[in-house]
C-alpha cells in the first residue's frame, strides 16, 4: 500500500484484501466553517497507484476531472458523505496512450469516501461496436425506406438481371406498380414478357438483347395490360455492366409514362386541330425561329393586313409596324416569355396595315423548346379584333349613358315622391278620416317610403359607378350605438322577430354614422328577409387591434356556393325572401360593399348548413385616409380633432 498519509495496519490490510481492482480513499477538505472545498486522496492500493501514475493525476479530486471523464460534481459527492447513499457511474481516461473505461463505485468512509474502479474496457468496446452495428442497420433501413418512398413518388420500379442467376429481381413495389395479382411481373425474362402486350413481346425481347450489347444507358417503351382491364404505357431505362468484355449484369428502372403519352397525344391532337382551324379562319398564321430574323407568314395576311405573304418581312420589320405607344410593352412581354421558359404568349396591340391604317390585333403564340429548354420555334396567329374593340367601346358608352340616365331619373323622381309622402302624412293627421281611409293613407306612405329607398339605392349605384366612390361625412362614431339604433327601428318594422346586439369593447372610430347605419340596416334586413322566421338575427361588434369587426348572422338554408362569387354584384338576388318582401332592385349588398370599401374596409360572407349565413365587415379604426383615397368628402373633419 502506498499512501501520502499511511493509514493503520488494519486499514492497509483491508485495502489489499478487499480491493484487487484500483481503490482510492478520499478525505473531505473543508474550511474553518466546515464548508466543503474539495476532496483529496489519502491512500491508494497498488492497482490504484499504477492507474493514478498512468493518468498523471494529482492528489486533489478537482484535478482528476481533466484525466477522468464522467466524475460526479463536488456537490453530488458531498451529498454522498452527508447521507451515506452510494454512487455508481462510468468514467473514461487515457492510460499510457490507450482509452480505458471503468465502472466506478463510491462508498462513504468517515468524512470521505472510497472510490473503487473496475476495468470494463472490453465490455465498453463490445457495446460501442454493437451500437455502431445497430446504427448501421438503422441507417440501412432508413435508406431502404427512402428508396421505397422515392420509387413510389417517382412512379417507378427498379430491376436487376444477372447472367449467373438468369433471373429478374424487382423492387418490392413491382406488384402494385404493374397492377398485377400476387406473383408480380415474374422473376424470369419469359415471365415478364407474358405481362407485355402480345403484339410488342418480340420487340421488347429484342430491345433487351440490344441492351446487352449497348455501350452506356439505353431506353425503350412498351405497353402492358393491367388486372383491371386497362392498358398502360411504360418506359424502360437500363445499363449493362461487363466483366472482361462479357455482359454479366443489367440494372434499370421502369417508369409509368401513361400520363405523359396521353398528354403528348392530346398536344398533337390540339396542334392538328389548331392547324385545321387556322385554315378555316382569316387569322394570319406565322412561324418564327427566335434564333433568326425570318418569319413565315400564312396566306391570310393579304386579306387581313393588305400585304402579300412575300411582302411581309422578318422580326425587325414586324417591330416597325407596331404602334409606337404599344411597341415597348409588346416587345417586353414577348422577351419575358422567351427568356423565362414560358410556353405561350398573347398580346393585344395596334398593327399598321399596308394602307397605313392601324388595326387592333390579338396575337397569340406557342413556344417549342428542346430538352435543355432552348427555344426552337414559335408558332402563332394574329387576329383582327378592330370591330370587336369598337363594339366594346360602343357598349361601354351605352352603359355609361344608361347609368347617367338612371341617376338623373332617380334624382328627379324625388320631388313628386316627396309630395306624395307629405300628402299621405297630412291626410293621416286629419281626425275626420275613416279607418279605411287611414289604412289607405298608411299604405300610400309606406309604398312611397319603399320607393324612396329604391331611389336612394339607384343614386348610390350611380355615385359608385360614375363618381369613383360614394362620398363620406366622417366624424367620431360609436358602432355599437349605430347598431342599436338601427335594430330598434327594424324591430318596430318586424314585430315578433328577435334581433340580438352584442358588443365587445368600446367600438369607437372615425366613420360616417349615416352610411354605417345604412350598412347595418341593409345587412340586418337581408338576414330578416332570407333567414329562418323563427330564428334570431345576431349583430356582434368587437375590437381587434386597429380594426373594428361587425358580424351579422342568421340561421337558415345556406346560400348556394355558385352564387357567393357574384353576391355583391348589382342587380343580383339570391332568391325569394321568406318574408315575401324582396328588396326589388338587388342593390342592397352592392351598396354595402361600396360603403365598406369607401371606409377602407372589407366585407365577406360565409354560409354553411351548420352555421347558417354570416356577413363580416372589417373596418379600420380611422377611415379618413381611405376616404381621401377615393375622393370622398370630409366636411366633418373639423369635429374629429
Amino acid at each position: 500500500m502506498t499512501s501520502s498519509r499511511v493509514p493503520g495496519p488494519e486499514l492497509a490490510w483491508q485495502l489489499h484484501a478487499e480491493c484487487p481492482d484500483p481503490c482510492v480513499l478520499f478525505q473531505a477538505v473543508r474550511d474553518e466553517a466546515g464548508a466543503l472545498l474539495d476532496f483529496q486522496w489519502t491512500a491508494l492500493n497498488p492497482a490504484a497507484e499504477a492507474l493514478v501514475h498512468g493518468l498523471g493525476l494529482g492528489p486533489a479530486l478537482s484535478a482528476w476531472r481533466g484525466g477522468l471523464k464522467g466524475l460526479p460534481e463536488r456537490g453530488a459527492l458531498g451529498r454522498l458523505v452527508d447521507t451515506g447513499a452510494p454512487l455508481s457511474f462510468e468514467v473514461q481516461g487515457r492510460v499510457d496512450g490507450a482509452e480505458r473505461w471503468y465502472r466506478a463505485r463510491v462508498l462513504r468512509r468517515g468524512d470521505g469516501f472510497s472510490l473503487w474502479l473496475s476495468d470494463i474496457t472490453d465490455v465498453s468496446v463490445e457495446r460501442r461496436a454493437l451500437r455502431e452495428e445497430l446504427e448501421q442497420e438503422r441507417a440501412a433501413r432508413a435508406r431502404e425506406e427512402h428508396l421505397r418512398l422515392a420509387l413510389e413518388t417517382a412512379q417507378m420500379v427498379t430491376w436487376e438481371w444477372s447472367e449467373a442467376r438468369l433471373t429478374l429481381v424487382w423492387s418490392h413495389n413491382a406488384e402494385a406498380f404493374f397492377g398485377h395479382p400476387p406473383g408480380g411481373p415474374g422473376d424470369t425474362m419469359e415471365g415478364f414478357l407474358e405481362r407485355v402486350n402480345p403484339s410488342e413481346r418480340t420487340r421488347v425481347a429484342e430491345a433487351f438483347l440490344q441492351g446487352l450489347c449497348a455501350e452506356g444507358p439505353y431506353t425503350f417503351q412498351f405497353r402492358g395490360p393491367c388486372a383491371d382491364g386497362t392498358e398502360r404505357c411504360f418506359e424502360v431505362v437500363g445499363q449493362t455492366f461487363r466483366e472482361e468484355g462479357r455482359p454479366t449484369r443489367m440494372l434499370g428502372v421502369v417508369m409509368d409514362c401513361t400520363g405523359r403519352e396521353r398528354a403528348q397525344a392530346a398536344l398533337r391532337e390540339a396542334e392538328e386541330r389548331y392547324r385545321l382551324v387556322s385554315w378555316a379562319t382569316n387569322d394570319v398564321v406565322w412561324d418564327w425561329n427566335p434564333s433568326g430574323e425570318h418569319i413565315h407568314w400564312g396566306e391570310s395576311c393579304l386579306t387581313v393586313l393588305g400585304y402579300a405573304s412575300e411582302e411581309m418581312g422578318g422580326i425587325s420589320w414586324w417591330e416597325q409596324q407596331l404602334h409606337p405607344d404599344d411597341r415597348e410593352l409588346v416587345l417586353s412581354s414577348l422577351g419575358h416569355v422567351l427568356q423565362s421558359g414560358g410556353e405561350s404568349w398573347a398580346a393585344e396591340y395596334r398593327f399598321r396595315r399596308k394602307d397605313g391604317m392601324y388595326v387592333h390585333v390579338l396575337d397569340r403564340g406557342l413556344v417549342t423548346r428542346d430538352a435543355q429548354g432552348r427555344t426552337l420555334r414559335m408558332i402563332g396567329s394574329m387576329m383582327d379584333i378592330t370591330e370587336r374593340k369598337r363594339a366594346v367601346e360602343r357598349m361601354q358608352e351605352e352603359a355609361q349613358f344608361r347609368e347617367r340616365f338612371i341617376g338623373i331619373l332617380g334624382h328627379d323622381l324625388r320631388n313628386p315622391l316627396n309630395a306624395i309622402t307629405l300628402s299621405a302624412r297630412q291626410l293621416r293627421r286629419r281626425g275626420a278620416m275613416s279607418p279605411v281611409q287611414q289604412q289607405l293613407a298608411q299604405r300610400i306612405e309606406t309604398s312611397a317610403a319603399r320607393m324612396g329607398n329604391m331611389i336612394s339605392d339607384i343614386l348610390d349605384l350611380t355615385r359608385a359607378r360614375l363618381s369613383g366612390g360614394i362620398p363620406l361625412h366622417l366624424s367620431p362614431t360609436s358602432l355599437p350605438a349605430v347598431c342599436r339604433q338601427v335594430v330598434e327601428e327594424l324591430t318596430v318594422a318586424h314585430p315578433g322577430r328577435e334581433i340580438l346586439v352584442q358588443a365587445e369593447g368600446g367600438g369607437e372610430g372615425i366613420w360616417d354614422p349615416e352610411r354605417l347605419a345604412q350598412v347595418v340596416s341593409n345587412l340586418v334586413s337581408n338576414a330578416l328577409e332570407h333567414g329562418e322566421r323563427e330564428g334570431p338575427v345576431f349583430v356582434r361588434c368587437r375590437d381587434e387591434a386597429e380594426r373594428q369587426v361587425l358580424e351579422i348572422s342568421n340561421p337558415g338554408e345556406p346560400i348556394p356556393s355558385h352564387l357567393l362569387t357574384t353576391l355583391f354584384d348589382p342587380f343580383r338576388q339570391v332568391g325569394a325572401a321568406r318574408s315575401g318582401r324582396g328588396s326589388g332592385l338587388g342593390l342592397g349588398l352592392f351598396i354595402v360593399r361600396e360603403l365598406v370599401e369607401a371606409h377602407g374596409g372589407q366585407v365577406t360572407v360565409r354560409s354553411t348548413e351548420h352555421e347558417g349565413t354570416t356577413f363580416t365587415v372589417v373596418l379600420p379604426r380611422d377611415a379618413r385616409g381611405a376616404a381621401r383615397d377615393v375622393g370622398g368628402a370630409l366636411p366633418e373633419e373639423a369635429h374629429t380633432g
